[in-house]
């Protein structure tokens, strides 16, 4: 669950709604009925990153959020956002910075988008 000092970061707050807005919105779009929309939070902290997962609700509709996938990971020290699996980040992961105004241009539903090029 979420951090208290995560908490503060108005940069991280606002990516993590928007990732929370992109995962209803697929959800609503697609028409899926079979469980309440997943909702991404902060999984856990450790000394460098912060794991943002997606908790979906099991067993469905009835039972608690469930982290079941990682979303992308969240770099304490400079704010970077990486792809990851889901024990760590992986080398040349970074996707962006929060305090980037479109960083969620860089994201979907699934998670951080491969880089092109």
């Amino acid at each position: 669950m979420m951090n208290t000092d995560l908490n503060n970061n108005p940069y991280l707050v606002a990516f993590i709604d928007g990732v929370n807005k992109m995962l209803t919105d697929y959800w609503t779009d697609a028409g899926l009925t079979y469980n309440d929309p997943p909702k991404a939070m902060i999984e856990n902290v450790g000394r460098r990153y912060a794991k943002i997962a997606v908790y979906e609700k099991t067993p469905h509709k009835t039972g608690p959020y469930v982290a079941n996938r990682v979303y992308c990971f969240y770099d304490l020290t400079n704010g970077d956002l990486l792809k990851g699996q889901w024990k760590a980040p992986v080398a040349n992961g970074v996707r962006g910075n929060v305090s980037e105004a479109n960083v969620l241009d860089k994201f979907n539903w699934n998670g951080p988008k491969y880089l092109r090029g």
